[in-house]
């Protein structure tokens, strides 16, 4: 036992001398590139007294990163010199290291007090100068502290798209992009915890995405993540699930920046409180973009709603309505016929191949025809419907004053027996005109406007003494617990002061001035407020 225990201290003592060696080895390494005297490092960059080390040299400037990496990557970096990083505004320590891709070139900058006070370097959008010094030239570059998430895109490719004709195919003809960009994408996300600082890097396909929101200059993207090969690669993007497809939304409809991730936060409440039934919708995290050397501003990442969230199998269906009209049983019908995937506004976004065009519209003609119709198939209408998934979105869609989502931007899910009976569930997307915002960049003030799509008022109505206790009993729980008008107030101040605690405001509305964000909530809030008191009454004689 004793000689075991020797053992195990000399190779612990020589573990440690080879650490030892291979820090003091790295430092002679970083020493041997910096030919000048410093003082300190920050983010691995020296901090020399004086500039005479740019004496006699050229200045220059470049429209791609001249050679600046942090960690592994090239760090993000737009075409007016300045470089961009990721670091987490919370935490008081400088994490991670710039250097240079060749031992012919290193990095220098000046004494900064701004260094001294992370949280308000971050906060005040703090520009630092920073050189890349090579033996006959220099280039002066801004360095910008980003307190989220950053994402950086490069193309490498561009594809054109033949998108058929309208008749042929509509949904395709109309929703899929003229051209899709090939290239690579990385992610720098200064994580807390266990994991710390994440570096991910993929290749990536992209496009243009959304319909309204193709009118705005700040554009919405689609991304598909790709491996080495070209093909998909599903992977985990700040904290969310692993998946190959996401959306970027600039958000641009909401002067704030705060609504539909705090709609998002308050939907994942309700579905994490309904054990019955998978409610799975979006999930969003901020992040700040960079397409092609040019800054894009502040973003949502969002999970796309699909079968893989819903855990759809072969026989279940999945819509997308992406308007307020609600198709006539012939139109649906039409589109049978015609065999399309998309008609007045709804879309079969799931299966990818359809066999049976009468057999995948089915649900979604039925539905239509049980709630809003005066039809169906004969089957006790309550049996064509998750009850409280339908509640749900009721008290989700009311509470938010969802001007947008009280039949469009809906997802329909139907899950469909071996014997093609289904039960529809409703899961929301598209959640920035929400807290009073509207089409037009304008505001609902009058806090009495009902958002409700057609099931659970014709249920009510058929038999109230069955659905409305079970809707005033849902109600009080979700009152009493995560909408709380306190609490959603409080959610809605949380997301604005993580989007001023990380400095993107400033970066945001210089880039985009006609989109300009604003910090004042009185209006919104007192517009909650009032709603909140509002559909307490409502409720309770519903």
């Amino acid at each position: 036992m004793k000689r075991r225990k020797t053992k195990i201290l000399l190779g612990a003592s020589v573990l440690l001398l080879l650490l030892l060696a291979g820090v003091y080895c790295y430092e002679v390494y970083m020493d041997y590139r910096v030919p000048v005297a410093y003082t300190q490092r920050i983010l691995g960059v020296p901090v020399v007294e004086d500039l005479t080390c740019l004496d006699g040299k050229a200045c220059r400037t470049a429209p791609e990163n001249p050679g600046v990496l942090f960690g592994r990557a090239p760090a993000p970096y737009t075409a007016d010199g300045t470089l961009y990083v990721a670091q987490d505004f919370a935490s008081p320590e400088w994490v991670g290291e710039l250097t240079t891709d060749s031992r012919e070139t290193f990095l220098c900058m000046q004494a900064d007090e701004a260094w001294q006070d992370k949280a308000a370097s971050i906060r005040d959008n703090h520009v630092f100068d920073l050189y890349l010094v090579e033996q006959d030239a220099y280039y002066p570059l801004r360095l910008v502290i980003c307190g989220m998430p950053v994402m950086t895109l490069r193309t490498e490719r561009v594809e054109a798209q033949d998108l058929g004709d309208y008749e042929t195919d509509p949904d395709h003809f109309y929703f899929d992009p003229d051209e899709i960009s090939f290239g690579e994408l990385q992610v720098f996300n200064p994580a807390t915890g266990v994991e710390g600082y994440e570096i991910f890097e993929s290749g990536v396909r992209f496009y243009l995405r959304g319909d309204s929101s193709s009118s705005f200059e700040k554009k919405s993207y689609s991304l598909g993540l790709l491996d080495a090969k070209g093909e998909n690669l599903d992977a985990s993007l700040l904290g969310m699930r692993s998946d190959n497809s996401w959306k970027l939304k600039g958000m641009v409809a909401d002067g704030k920046r705060i609504r539909e991730k705090t709609a998002c936060d308050i939907w994942e409440e309700f579905a994490t409180t309904n054990t019955q039934v998978n409610e799975s919708g979006p999930r969003m995290e901020y992040l700040e973009l960079i397409v092609d050397n040019d800054y894009k501003g502040l973003y949502g990442i969002v999970e796309p709603v699909d079968a893989q969230k819903l855990e759809l199998d072969k026989n279940d269906v999945l819509y997308k309505s992406t308007n307020w009209l609600v198709p006539e049983d012939e139109d649906i019908q039409y589109a049978v016929e015609h065999r399309w995937r998309l008609m007045t506004y709804m879309r079969v976004r799931y299966p990818d191949v359809i066999n049976d065009y009468a057999k995948t519209w089915f649900p979604l003609r039925d539905y239509l025809n049980t709630f809003y119709h005066d039809g169906g198939d004969g089957r006790p209408a309550e049996e064509k419907i998750y009850v409280t998934n339908a509640v749900d979105m009721l008290l989700f869609n009311m509470t938010i004053s969802g001007s947008d989502n009280h039949f469009r931007n809906l997802y329909f899910a139907a899950d469909v027996s071996e014997t093609g009976s289904y039960v529809m569930r409703q899961i929301p997307w598209d959640l920035d005109l929400t807290f009073g915002a509207i089409v037009g960049n304008g505001f609902q003030d009058d806090e009495t406007v009902v958002y409700e799509e057609g099931a659970i008022p014709f249920l009510q109505g058929q038999n109230p003494e069955v659905y409305r206790p079970y809707l005033r009993e849902r109600w009080q729980q979700v009152r009493e617990s995560f909408l709380s008008t306190e609490h959603m107030e409080q959610m809605l101040q949380d997301n604005q002061d993580y989007l001023l605690q990380t400095g993107v405001m400033a970066r945001e509305n210089t880039r985009w001035p006609d989109y300009k964000m604003s910090t004042d909530l009185t209006r919104m809030t007192n517009l909650l407020e009032r709603r909140m008191d509002w559909l307490d009454g409502y409720f309770a004689e519903y």
